[in-house]
């Protein structure tokens, strides 16, 4: 129980340091304050980027967390965690070889470290109307939806927070049917490049 009490503090911090520094998610968190039903319940998932999954994984495996799927991408992989009762961490990073030569991973890792979050996604049940709501408070987003009305999968990525003149955080929104919870390559790469500028 005290490991699982350590877990959450250690993921508490993480989240309230991305919220403190996004402002979308901080908009999003006073209205679900406003709520009554605060941030955490809706949280679909954690992303960490960093040079090296399997270290950067390490606390987390230790913690209880189990790795359920890797996913591959043009130039970059990611490996999702698992644990029931926590949010599911995505923890992605360049391919090492010649693939990875690309991405933009290693270059944000460089600036900002792999101790804190790239974005977190909150599981909304109407995109569209999520994505109305957010704009009428100021919110920008970056490109269109991802995936089809209907779909299992729909996403998109608010505007990157900037932090010392370079992209830093985004704020993903995810709207998921028939019990998917999986991760769609073509649509998390549509999203990586979503916010390449």
């Amino acid at each position: 129980m005290n490991r699982d009490l350590e877990l959450e503090r250690r993921l508490d911090v993480l989240i309230r340091d991305y919220i403190a520094g996004n402002r979308a998610a901080a908009v999003l968190k006073a209205d679900l304050d406003r709520a009554g039903t605060g941030f955490g319940p809706v949280i679909d998932h954690l992303t960490i980027r960093t040079h090296d999954i399997d270290r950067r994984a390490r606390e987390f495996l230790e913690a209880g967390y189990a790795c359920a799927e890797q996913v591959d991408y043009d130039d970059w992989f990611a490996k999702v965690y698992r644990r029931p009762g926590f949010p599911t961490l995505f923890i992605d990073q360049a391919y090492p070889d010649a693939r990875g030569q690309t991405c933009l991973i290693p270059g944000w890792v460089d600036r900002f470290g792999d101790n804190t979050l790239h974005h977190i996604a909150v599981q909304v049940e109407d995109i569209d109307a999520a994505i109305a709501r957010l704009r009428s408070q100021g919110v920008v987003f970056a490109g269109e939806v991802i995936g089809e009305r209907g779909g299992r999968l729909r996403q998109i990525f608010t505007a990157p927070e900037q932090r010392d003149g370079a992209p830093f955080s985004v704020l993903e929104l995810t709207e998921r049917h028939g019990g998917y919870l999986g991760f769609s390559p073509p649509s998390a790469n549509a999203l990586m490049r979503s916010t390449e500028k």
